[in-house]
């Protein structure tokens, strides 16, 4: 039996509440939000911003493009926020680090819960990707470069692009270069009875068919998992989980150890130029 199980309510919500390792989450969200509105003022010549992917509001997407000639490498960044809060504009932060590499740097916005359950969330996330993928070239992209990386709840969606039919979309196999995903949700059931479940309205039902621990692809770019040191012990098992499943599927994959930080500065990594999260991000795009 999961230990999940057989948690009191309250350890429960303690163990998917990642501002319990934290004083104060709003030091971090602030953060998102200066860093990105500096991002943005700083590289205002390099953006487009609001490109739409797809009929929804909010299926839109910030693209920074870097001086030069390219085809430059494309990585996409998924914001968290347990699929109900936040968007692309707290998500530029690090754009400013991946243009000084030559990368192109997109923040992809979603609809959030509960405007969308979670089931058209996956899709609209991945119909993103495939837009950027498929019109790269138009924002000097590299269609055959493209990573991704997503924290959080973002981390459950980069796993949900992994696990999409690729062939439905024209490809044989998955045309991504690599993937990052920092403190993710890849099995949904032990939500249910959380307070993070009241705009999302998962049931058993939903959890089973959504979860990306229930559909291992079986190819894929190579990935690498991680989570801050300082994070519950419930998003540390479901990231070796998810790990261990794919291992056992013959797939790459890695844990990257990240001491230090918690669930929600982790990703400010992604701006030092030095860090393992950013080399990481490198490394894949180099290989």
């Amino acid at each position: 039996m999961k230990l999940y199980k057989t948690m009191d309510h309250e350890t429960l919500e303690r163990e998917y509440s990642p501002s319990s390792c934290i004083d104060d989450i709003m030091v971090y969200i602030e953060q998102y939000i200066n860093q990105s509105a500096t991002a943005r003022e700083g590289l205002k010549e390099h953006i487009r911003p609001n490109v739409k992917y797809g009929p929804e509001t909010r299926s839109t997407m910030d693209v920074f493009i870097p001086e030069g000639k390219g085809p430059f490498p494309v990585h996409i960044f998924i914001h968290g926020g347990y699929w109900q809060e936040l968007s692309k504009d707290e998500s530029s932060f690090a754009a400013p680090n991946f243009l000084d590499h030559g990368i192109i740097f997109i923040a992809l916005d979603y609809t959030l819960a509960p405007e969308a359950n979670m089931s058209k969330i996956i899709d609209q996330t991945r119909r993103g990707v495939i837009s950027i993928l498929k019109n790269a070239l138009n924002y000097n992209g590299d269609p055959n470069n493209v990573t991704v990386s997503g924290s959080s709840a973002g981390g459950h969606l980069v796993a949900e692009v992994l696990s999409m039919k690729w062939e439905k979309y024209g490809y044989k196999n998955c045309p991504l270069k690599g993937a990052l995903a920092i403190s993710g949700i890849f099995d949904l059931e032990p939500l249910i009875k959380t307070y993070i479940n009241k705009p999302l309205k998962l049931t058993l039902k939903d959890t089973q068919v959504l979860s990306p621990i229930n559909h291992i692809p079986k190819e894929c770019c190579p990935v690498v998992l991680t989570y801050g040191e300082n994070e519950t012990s419930e998003f540390k098992r479901q990231t070796h989980e998810y790990m261990d499943a794919f291992l056992r599927a013959g797939l790459g994959c890695r844990y990257l150890d990240m001491p230090s930080v918690n669930h929600f500065n982790i990703v400010l990594d992604l701006n030092k130029k030095d860090s393992p999260l950013f080399q990481t991000v490198l490394n894949q795009v180099l290989a």
